[in-house]
């Protein structure tokens, strides 16, 4: 059986309501989140940092701050997206957040980074009609990350 270790920044803002950030992926049609393969010897919060630096094109050090602990950890079987074996899935998702003002305001400007409700992501579209990623929604499904929660 293959196996899959994986990472899962939840990048997230609070306005009226709690919105995460998604990544308009061109060519999939879809949106993302930044998710980690774990390299041999990586933490899974080193995998995180480095892939949201990367993929964000932020500072590491200066732009982003990945949480010391998991949020959440699962594990479980289930078949990939588009495939029909099984794969034994291990994920963490982090908490990160977008610390320096530069880094918001980079985000901000570019359109393919958009801002996702849990409304739209639990629905599987944006309201715009844009596929949510189904690897996404099969970690959400298991884990329950993201969910309908009030704000106090």
């Amino acid at each position: 059986m293959n196996t899959l270790e994986i990472g899962v920044a939840l990048i997230r803002r609070i306005e009226q309501e709690i919105q995460w950030l998604g990544i308009h992926n061109q060519t999939k049609h879809q949106i993302d989140f930044v998710i980690a393969h774990r390299l041999e010897k990586e933490s899974w919060r080193d995998s995180v940092t480095r892939e949201v630096a990367w993929q964000l094109d932020l500072d590491r050090n200066r732009d982003i701050v990945v949480s010391n602990m998991a949020q959440l950890n699962v594990e479980f079987e289930a078949a990939l997206p588009g495939e029909t074996d099984s794969t034994q899935i291990a994920c963490a998702f982090y908490n990160v957040q977008l610390y320096r003002k530069a880094a918001r305001e980079k985000i901000s400007a570019d359109e393919n980074y958009l801002w996702l409700s849990c409304d739209e992501i639990l629905a599987g579209q944006t309201e715009a009609g844009v596929v949510i990623s189904p690897m996404l929604m099969l970690l959400n499904g298991h884990a329950k990350v993201i969910r309908h929660e009030a704000i106090e």
